[in-house]
């Protein structure tokens, strides 16, 4: 009897406290202490004023709910993006000063929409296999939702009964239900819904939150655990556990976990308010707030590292501020948060979490932000490779180098295995192109993605990475490619001189292993760190090698005579991303063993010099190629072409080096101090290079392709013997 008392007490504080509004991002409590607080954190407060003339605005502007008819960008998707923006605002003002006209623009807009939504079908823009009705797009769909269902929950209370049932009953209601199958996609077993991808968390936490927000228990168990409700096929948990690995990795990669961080940020908080029970941010080894750290040291100069589809994003973007503020309220320990929320955000949630954040700071908490080198591991298991992180260990210093061994990345992946990027000195020097895309501007393919970014972006040879016989890894089929990641054959960042790192991937090109091997080293000759790249290819047939690196900057010198073209451009190729690179210079190196190319950036020169022969074919191309409508950057690489090769590698060195005042009009240490470099021995077991410099120094990088960090390795050249233990050795 005691028992069947304890239950029926539990269950009844648990309606009660489903019923308590709001309590999805905002609760009483938060609700009363940030009232009582106003005037004490003006950082805080600023933000707060924000919301408030937002919602202002909003209300001295007519309600338009407009017919759907346009696609990202035109007047149509931007305003009903702009409604659900001030729908937010007006339920955000209406908790915090009381005032019932807030309450009541957010009502009457809902019930605008409850008019116009049973009228609608599918979007007009045939732009997505999956289209929404208010937008072209059910992701977008699932957006409105989420915003949507706080603003709901923070006016609920003001609403009529007669008001909540024609909104549930005509709009959410319906909405959740062409969320979860409302497209010939969801309907074959909730595809969409229930996918592990960035759009089916979106989906989930839409559904959920609604849910949450009208007490309807079954859309939030729909959503935490699929639309079967058993946590196997679907469902915001199982996403959790399929889409990050146990380091925080997002497998779509830094842009698209930005992106993704929004949904899984949000809607765990509201289920750690709704259902505590569960310990969302506990889960999987508190996976959520992992990922928020992962996603931070993603990042050079604030902004997101740019590899798979990916645009110029950073800390700054609104995705950040929630994923901040929501994972520091959840995990007070990590005081580096706050240093993010105050150096480049300034700008706070306004609810109980961000209140926290800038009340926080204001308490002087905050933390420097801590970079590290790592390798971030892929795949749920963390066994599908992953991306190596190498930065300076110099605090004068401002660098980093990637290498990209990762699984292919879903549907925003790019066929790049085995790719490298490296910033310095504040720039992207060798960069990744991320995406051919202009996000909402509707005279670029109505802001989706352009042609070219299938054509070229995604491509191979659109990265600094191999390409073989002119084609994309996997032929730029993604469903060979999603069956296949790279692989981290070793990686090491402990010693204070060197770090390094070195993948294999065996599936790319048939018939073709590529390795690489890419270290960044510091010198007690050399102004600034060094960095050695060795890619490697074997095979059994003969192939056709090209390993471009595109660059940013301006072009200095090439060591070796060329031919520009003056008057008239051809293209690189007809196909796989070579039909958009115009070839703007060609040569080749018949007077020395070692080319290299020099180039500026900012106010600092960098030099590649690599391992040549007078047959190697060099070229500087540029994109824009077969591009009618102007949509790709006009971005430069270099090109180092090795023809009728069975086994190649490729072994280049990157120095940065001297300055360029432009205000004083002087330079200073223009040239590279490679001298040369000798492949002393190359052979399936191991690599032995010796790379010479101004003054007769040298470095030399031992790899070896076997073993493990406990074997001991041999090699001969000339008489010199070379022995090492472990996967690596470098000698200065």
């Amino acid at each position: 009897m005691k028992r069947f008392f304890a239950t029926l007490l539990t269950v009844t504080f648990t309606a009660v406290a489903a019923a308590q509004h709001p309590s999805l991002l905002l609760t009483e409590r938060g609700v009363a202490e940030i009232r009582a607080a106003r005037g004490e954190v003006p950082a805080f407060d600023r933000s707060l004023e924000a919301t408030l003339r937002g919602a202002d605005d909003a209300l001295a502007q007519p309600i338009v709910v407009p017919q759907p008819k346009d696609g990202g960008g035109g007047y149509t998707h931007e305003q009903h993006k702009l409604n659900y923006y001030r729908m937010f605002d007006c339920g955000v003002a209406y908790q915090m000063t009381g005032e019932a006209k807030y309450a009541r623009y957010v009502v009457d807009m809902l019930l605008a929409y409850a008019e116009l939504y049973p009228t609608l079908g599918y979007h007009p823009v045939k732009l997505s296999g999956v289209p929404g009705r208010i937008f072209w797009q059910t992701l977008n769909e699932s957006v409105w939702l989420v915003h949507t269902a706080i603003a709901y929950d923070c006016v609920y209370d003001c609403l009529t009964v007669k008001e909540r049932r024609i909104i549930e009953a005509r709009l959410f209601r319906p909405y959740a239900d062409f969320v979860m199958n409302g497209t010939s996609d969801n309907r074959a077993n909730n595809a969409v819904f229930n996918r592990m991808h960035n759009h089916g968390t979106w989906a989930t936490a839409a559904v959920g939150m609604i849910g949450m927000a009208m007490g309807d228990d079954d859309l939030v168990d729909r959503a935490l655990y699929g639309s079967d409700k058993t946590g196997r096929t679907g469902g915001f948990i199982r996403q959790l556990d399929c889409l990050f690995s146990p380091d925080g990795y997002f497998t779509e990669g830094a842009y698209y976990q930005r992106y993704a961080i929004w949904p899984f940020v949000v809607f765990a908080q509201c289920i750690e308010h709704k259902r505590p029970e569960i310990g969302i941010f506990r889960y999987r080894d508190g996976i959520i707030p992992k990922a928020v750290a992962t996603l931070t040291q993603l990042a050079y100069e604030g902004r997101f590292l740019r590899f798979n589809d990916a645009l110029d994003k950073g800390y700054d973007a609104q995705e950040l501020i929630y994923a901040v503020d929501i994972a520091y309220n959840a995990d007070p320990s990590n005081k580096q948060l706050l240093d993010i929320a105050a150096r480049y955000q300034n700008k706070f949630l306004p609810t109980d979490a961000g209140y926290a954040v800038a009340r926080d700071i204001a308490r002087g908490e905050a933390e420097p932000l801590r970079f590290r080198s790592a390798l971030y591991r892929d795949g749920r298991e963390g066994d599908e490779g992953g991306i190596a992180v190498m930065r300076s260990t110099d605090p004068a210093l401002n660098s980093l180098v990637t290498l990209k061994a990762t699984s292919h990345g879903l549907s925003h992946g790019h066929y790049d295995k085995l790719t490298m990027a490296y910033y310095d000195n504040g720039n992207e020097v060798l960069t990744d192109y991320g995406a051919a895309r202009f996000i909402n501007i509707e005279a670029k393919y109505k802001g989706h993605y352009t042609r070219e970014n299938k054509s070229f972006a995604m491509q191979t040879v659109a990265h600094n990475t191999l390409v073989v016989d002119g084609r994309s890894h996997f032929d730029g089929d993604i469903k060979r490619s999603s069956k296949y990641h790279s692989e981290i054959f070793f990686a090491d960042f402990e010693r204070p001189a060197v770090q390094i790192v070195s993948a294999v991937e065996r599936n790319a090109c048939e018939g073709v292993t590529m390795r690489r091997t890419t270290a960044y080293v510091t010198t007690d000759f050399l102004q600034y760190p060094l960095i050695l790249d060795v890619v490697k290819a074997e095979s059994a047939e003969e192939h056709c090698y090209d390993l471009p690196y595109w660059y940013n900057g301006h072009m200095i010198s090439l060591d070796f005579p060329y031919e520009r073209a003056l008057r008239r451009m051809t293209t690189l190729g007809e196909r796989n991303g070579y039909q958009h690179l115009w070839v703007e210079a060609e040569g080749r190196n018949t007077a020395s063993s070692t080319s290299c190319f020099t180039w500026l950036v900012g106010d600092r020169f960098y030099s590649l010099s690599t391992a040549t022969t007078p047959q190697t074919e060099l070229r500087l191309v540029r994109a824009g190629a077969n591009d009618p409508d102007f949509n790709l950057r006009g971005e430069p690489a270099y090109f180092i072409r090795e023809n009728g090769k069975r086994n190649h590698t490729f072994c280049s060195a990157l120095e940065s080096h001297g300055t360029y005042d432009l205000q004083v009009e002087q330079s200073a240490n223009l040239t590279a101090s490679c001298r040369g470099i000798e492949m002393l021995v190359d052979t399936p077991e191991c690599t032995v290079a010796r790379f010479t410099f101004e003054g007769g120094r040298t470095v030399t990088l031992c790899v070896a392709y076997m073993g493990d960090g406990s074997s001991v390795h041999e090699a001969e050249a000339g008489g010199e013997q070379f022995e090492w233990t472990g996967y690596y050795d470098v000698r200065m």
